[in-house]
């Protein structure tokens, strides 16, 4: 994205022109083709797109996630509190893995030690990163995030605990250490509807009291409608769309973007027919050197064939369909 280096000099995470391959260096594929990403403390930044868009793997090389040999990336950096995280090796990856980056999982039975207590598995974490604590901290901490009778739950297993007590107790970890980005990797997709605003308002919470920032990864619009400042709209392995809330929900500058907030607007409004959008998301082995939405885009043209389109500077963010945004321009 082509922007004023000094308007993001300071900020807290900056990821510029990100493409990364997965599986070995004999057979590496390409996952992620073109990703950047601008945060500053205490905002929260949704990260939005159908599955297999590339945005679990982009979160996942923020946080160092993946084994040395197993992810690639091919160009581009990124750069948290100024430091350029590719050029760590795992040691001093592990002193800000969990310490000053937390990262919360999709799943979090799969995420809990299921042979080890809670209380257990929360000591662990602590002792890890050299904090100090007291059993006041625990108890506190999970009060916190709405978990009640904190002191039975530290002696539970969590197979004895629900799904959305079980999130709680993950979320817990992640801010024992007071990190200064929290990354929730689809929060809320594996619990209970009924809960699923009492996480979000859980992360709201954490964000004002503590300054934060977060990068949630979704694929419902309303769930990133409710908590987010900004969104980073993924298709096909490349950011799509990027810019504040409020004017991408007025003025969607790619088609992508536009479909997908008809589509939660349809249920929202309870119509009868629901409104979707047709054909089916790219995989890796689909890309191709052209517009990555061209084959569902109503607006498609023969320009669109001509390789893939770069991130075009708007005010406050960038799109990478300058067809489409033209012709909205003015309105922004």
């Amino acid at each position: 994205m082509t922007t004023s280096t000094e308007e993001h000099m300071n900020s807290l995470l900056k990821i510029s022109n990100l493409e990364v391959s997965l599986g070995t260096k004999y057979k590496p594929v390409k996952i992620i083709r073109g990703f950047d990403l601008y945060l500053e403390k205490g905002e929260i930044v949704g990260v939005l797109g159908e599955s297999g868009s590339g945005k679990t793997v982009s979160s996942r090389m923020i946080a160092g996630l993946f084994e040395k040999d197993e992810s690639f990336m091919d160009s581009g950096e990124i750069l948290f509190k100024g430091k350029k995280l590719s050029t760590l090796g795992e040691k001093e990856m592990n002193l800000i893995r969990g310490r000053e980056i937390a990262y919360v999982f999709q799943d979090p039975a799969m995420s809990l030690n299921p042979y080890k207590k809670v209380g257990k598995q929360l000591r662990d974490f602590l002792e890890t990163h050299g904090i100090e604590h007291d059993e006041t901290l625990l108890i506190n901490t999970l009060n916190e995030v709405g978990i009640n009778r904190p002191e039975t739950v530290l002696e539970m297993f969590p197979f004895q605990l629900s799904g959305g007590q079980n999130q709680r107790i993950m979320i817990c970890q992640a801010i024992l250490g007071k990190p200064d980005l929290l990354i929730a990797d689809e929060p809320t997709s594996s619990i209970d509807a009924m809960l699923r605003k009492r996480i979000l308002d859980l992360l709201k919470v954490i964000n004002n009291r503590y300054g934060m920032a977060i990068i949630l990864i979704t694929h419902d619009f309303d769930v990133a409608k409710y908590i987010c400042d900004k969104l980073a709209i993924m298709y096909g392995g490349l950011l799509v769309e990027f810019g504040p809330m409020d004017r991408i929900l007025g003025n969607p500058m790619h088609p992508y973007t536009d479909e997908l907030i008809k589509c939660a607007s349809s249920l929202d409004s309870g119509d009868r027919k629901l409104y979707s959008l047709d054909g089916s998301p790219l995989v890796p082995s689909d890309f191709k050197d052209e517009c990555p939405f061209y084959e569902r885009c109503k607006y498609r043209q023969d320009s669109c064939l001509d390789g893939i389109p770069g991130m075009m500077e708007i005010p406050g963010g960038g799109t990478r369909c300058p067809v489409w945004a033209k012709g909205r321009r003015s309105d922004v």
